[in-house]
């Protein structure tokens, strides 16, 4: 079946585990946290960030607590949550750099065949490992044995099961590649949007009894699809327990939330289950560039997504970045393209969540990019967003899950608008990573950068559009664990997160469901 909709409208990657930080956060901004705190709490959490900026952790850890203590009460909620993120902060960072070099050489000799422990000194002096010296102590990431291989792809090689996964991701891609080029021939005209495929997207959490805490009412957020040209028809299949939806999610919002409320059992464990489903379409769009006409400047789509914002800094030095690549292309879209080639091949793929909160709260994910020429799918897409905006391009980011054949996990990617035609997808991170796979040829190697800019695959949907590092709605009164993205549901009792609690979800055809 193919429908035309008229415009108008792994680590990270689920192969690979790891992370690497870029930058611990720089102090409150007055029009953030500030406001949270008054008198000695603010300067007590001022020097808590310059401790945890300075990696002494252990010393920073202390006056967070103490601030937490002070905390007590309904009223000063805010202040007891930005303090709950610095602790959450620091235990990312002790979880990442935890091992001491004969540990990494070791990781690292299990990893990559034939490894010789000169190795490390080398890719320290090239700065392609990471390490903090942390209370004192030197410490090396863990995150080194995995992000290692993406630098070159002879490293990747040598990591064989790695090796294997990236090519069978690179397939999925090729073979979708495949798909669309016969859709397109088959077509008597070009279409943007084809062959859906109806998914039911299915969430699920169980708490334990002993794992709830203190309080009348458990509240739930849970991510919902957002509507857009390539996801239609999207409606609630069911929700356990029955009645829990308190608010009717909408999908015409910047941030998708099915929000619920549960009376907290006294005996029993919880399980809370939605079910959502929606039509899928792959992405298509076939541009003529000489047919593009200029931009409406003063209209509000082209001021809001040209402007500068606190993650796409147009600082001076990217401005100047922008410029050098797209030199005196003046079309937007061979410009768009031209930024696009020059992040996939100039922006080396690391995950690195372990910092990605700290940045979005106080640092620049834009400006971290740019300086350390590293980032994953978050900071990569706002970076290459950023980058259009400077150079007038209107550009923005998305975030939802994602499912291809054999995978699943969270994802972020980033659209281009341009006149007649829309907005474009654009995946920065799938386009380096697919195409660094070892054994693929040039064509092949092409083809999947090619897919990247403007194709897009049916297995993904978003749940924040425009921005990340949205606030939940009604607001969420306790640490969100990851604040960057909205995919995992959160939850909490009695004002206090549920911390412990088991998560599955899927996403699949309808009639797969309809098996179970």
């Amino acid at each position: 079946m193919t429908k035309h909709i008229s415009l108008f409208a792994l680590i990270h990657l689920g192969l690979v585990a790891a992370a690497v930080p870029a930058a611990t956060p720089a102090a409150p901004n007055a029009s953030g946290e500030d406001r949270h705190f008054a008198g000695s709490e603010l300067e007590a959490y001022r020097e808590a960030v310059d401790l945890e900026q300075g990696r002494q952790l252990t010393r920073a850890e202390q006056l967070y607590r103490e601030l937490i203590a002070r905390s007590a009460g309904d009223a000063a909620w805010r202040t007891r949550l930005d303090a709950e993120q610095g602790l959450a902060r620091i235990e990312d960072m002790r979880g990442l750099f935890s091992l001491s070099q004969a540990e990494l050489q070791a990781a690292l000799a299990k990893t990559y065949r034939d490894w010789q422990p000169a190795e490390l000194a080398e890719f320290e002096r090239r700065g392609w490992i990471n390490s903090w010296t942390i209370d004192g102590r030197k410490l090396y990431a863990s995150s080194n044995t995995t992000n290692l291989q993406f630098f070159e792809t002879a490293l990747m090689a040598r990591n064989e099961a790695s090796a294997a996964n990236f090519r069978k991701f690179a397939q999925i891609f090729l073979d979708e590649s495949a798909r669309l080029d016969a859709i397109r021939a088959a077509s008597g005209a070009p279409e943007s949007y084809v062959d859906p495929v109806r998914f039911v997207f299915s969430t699920k959490a169980v708490i334990h009894q002993v794992d709830l805490p203190p309080g009348q009412t458990v509240r739930g957020w849970f991510p919902y699809p957002l509507l857009c040209p390539s996801i239609q028809n999207i409606r609630t299949v069911s929700v356990e327990p029955a009645g829990a939806l308190r608010s009717c999610p909408d999908i015409t919002s910047q941030i998708g939330i099915a929000y619920l409320e549960i009376p907290r059992p006294e005996k029993d464990d919880l399980v809370v289950e939605l079910r959502v489903a929606f039509d899928a379409y792959h992405t298509d769009v076939q541009v003529d560039p000489e047919a593009i006409s200029p931009y409406d400047t003063q209209s509000d789509l082209y001021r809001r997504f040209t402007r500068g914002e606190p993650q796409m800094a147009l600082t001076e030095p990217l401005v100047e970045l922008a410029r050098s690549v797209v030199g005196s292309e003046g079309n937007p879209y061979r410009k768009a393209r031209k930024l696009y080639d020059w992040v996939c091949d100039n922006i080396v793929y690391n995950y690195v969540w372990q910092w990605r909160d700290a940045t979005f709260t106080y640092g620049c994910a834009s400006e971290e990019v740019r300086q350390r020429r590293i980032g994953d799918c978050v900071i990569q897409s706002v970076f290459y967003a950023a980058l259009c905006r400077s150079v007038g391009i209107p550009a923005r980011v998305h975030n939802g899950p994602i499912f291809p054949p054999g995978m699943k996990n969270d994802h972020v990617w980033a659209e281009v608008y341009i006149p007649q035609y829309g907005w474009l997808p654009v995946d920065v991170t799938y386009s380096e990573v697919a195409s660094m796979a070892p054994g693929l040829s040039d064509a092949e190697r092409r083809t999947i950068r090619d897919f990247f800019f403007g194709r897009m695959d049916r297995w993904r949907f978003c749940t924040q559009r425009n921005d990340l590092a949205q606030d939940l709605v009604p607001p969420k009164h306790s640490l969100r664990r990851r604040m960057t993205m909205f995919i995992p549901p959160e939850f909490e009792c009695g004002g206090q997160n549920v911390a412990k609690r088991t998560l599955t979800w899927d996403c699949q055809p309808e009639a797969s469901n309809e098996a179970r």
